[in-house]
């Protein structure tokens, strides 16, 4: 969302309440639901009714500019008399800080304010009452609702928010105080899940998410020891849809490469090898791909260069670009063809070397410069 303020809304500004126009967006914040909110910053003309901040169908919310902004400079009051010293109850300063990351998500001040207010809460209970009873169920709660607040705010139509460190950077924190609390990862509640609802959302809401794909790395990181070779399975899988639906995002082929990456790390005999189907079925999937995808030949040279998939499919690969490329009409997607195979000769695996460059680990590598303004088939 823009913070810019046509002339029209400066004018309307004085005739808003700015604590009505809290309380109605706070609220719907902190209303729980059987799924996540998609929020959506709407003009104010789009509210029939004066003093209407808040339209809501189902888990669709869409929020007043206007009233935002009112409610922002009143929740940004309290926070400060709150950080001077006032003490207002807990679900208050919780409700202010909401209010104003729904308006600016690099609001520092307020995301650490939840945190240390969470933190207070959940160090308020002694380690010796882990092993069940009520706490549990508050703990559980707490976190539940913290997970609601800001998978909401990363996967809504929001301009800012899909691909704002600071709101991935708390819900990293999150997802590491609760692995300390419970002291194990159940990888398809706590991380299958998480990318179906959020990573995969927010990738799509914002091509090319950095923050979003850093994040699936640390929470393949943190639960990979937890899955089960089927477990692994379904979620190359996954992926594997996701970056075939999204073809021209360079992250989603470079967290592809991650994972097939790591299976250098596990013996054959535990965890079959994925990489030569995943290979062969990318490379049927660029026979007709026009224009070509720049995004898609990266993934194709990075895991032909690697060592991970056998001499026979480095000459299939070898055979689909010398096919493309005689089809290939445009100058650029020529260049892209060309420049894959120069790539794949300089730095293939040879006797037994691991991949040193360009294999994806930081994100958004090789970026889709080539394909970033045209559309693609």
């Amino acid at each position: 969302m823009s913070r810019a303020l046509d002339p029209e809304t400066i004018t309307a500004l004085n005739q808003v309440d700015p604590e009505a126009a809290y309380r109605e967006i706070s609220e719907t914040l902190a209303a729980t639901s059987d799924g996540l909110l998609e929020i959506e910053i709407l003009s104010h003309t789009l509210f029939p009714q004066p003093g209407q901040f808040v339209l809501r169908d189902g888990r669709a919310i869409g929020v007043s500019k206007l009233g935002l902004v009112q409610a922002f400079m009143f929740a940004r009051k309290q926070l400060r008399d709150h950080l001077d010293g006032t003490t207002p109850p807990d679900a208050d300063v919780l409700a202010l800080t909401g209010v104003i990351l729904l308006f600016d998500p690099e609001y520092l001040t307020a995301a650490n304010t939840r945190k240390r207010l969470l933190q207070a809460r959940i160090s308020s209970f002694s380690s010796s009452s882990a092993g069940g009873g009520d706490d549990d169920v508050i703990l559980r709660d707490l976190f539940k609702k913290e997970f609601h607040f800001v998978d909401t705010l990363l996967t809504s139509r929001l301009h800012r928010h899909t691909k704002s460190p600071t709101l991935w950077s708390h819900r990293r924190w999150l997802v590491t105080v609760q692995a300390s609390r419970v002291g194990s990862i159940n990888f398809n509640a706590d991380v299958l899940k998480a990318f179906q609802d959020v990573v995969f959302v927010a990738g799509e809401r914002h091509p090319r998410n950095y923050y979003a794909w850093c994040h699936a790395r640390f929470l393949v990181g943190l639960g990979v020891s937890a899955a089960s070779d089927q477990d692994r399975e379904d979620f190359r899988r996954a992926v594997f849809d996701w970056c075939r639906k999204h073809h021209t995002d360079i992250s989603g082929w470079s967290f592809l490469w991650f994972l097939l990456d790591l299976e250098r790390e596990i013996p054959e005999k535990a965890a079959p090898r994925a990489s030569a189907d995943v290979f062969s079925q990318v490379l049927d999937l660029s026979r007709w791909m026009r224009p070509v995808s720049e995004s898609v030949w990266w993934f194709l040279r990075t895991v032909a260069a690697s060592g991970l998939v056998s001499d026979i499919l480095i000459e299939d690969f070898l055979g689909v670009h010398t096919e493309v490329l005689a089809k290939a009409k445009d100058p650029v997607d020529q260049a892209v063809l060309r420049a894959a195979v120069e790539w794949y000769d300089t730095h293939r695996c040879r006797d037994g070397q691991n991949i040193a460059v360009g294999d994806g680990r930081d994100g958004d590598v090789g970026a889709d410069t080539s394909n970033t303004n045209r559309q693609e088939g």
